[in-house]
């Protein structure tokens, strides 16, 4: 990741956060409610902010990320 632009890394950190989010959301249910609404809109802005980062960063710089997401090192 040290390849890429700081946006893009930050990108991924967030991206990794909020799924974890939605799956306690999803699939470990407090009854109590463990997201108040104020938690939600915190992290819908942090969404929000993360991607707009990302889309400032360059085309190839993106393509590149890509890349490195969907396929995996080879190593002998």
């Amino acid at each position: 990741m040290r390849r890429f632009p700081s946006e893009i890394g930050e990108f991924g950190k967030q991206f990794v956060a909020m799924q974890q989010q939605r799956h306690e959301a999803d699939y470990d249910p407090d009854p109590e409610g463990s997201f108040t609404r104020d938690d939600v809109l915190q992290l819908i802005e942090e969404a929000e902010n993360a991607i707009t980062q990302f889309n400032g960063v360059p085309a190839r710089d993106k393509r590149a990320f890509a890349v490195y997401v969907l396929f995996r090192s080879r190593r002998n």
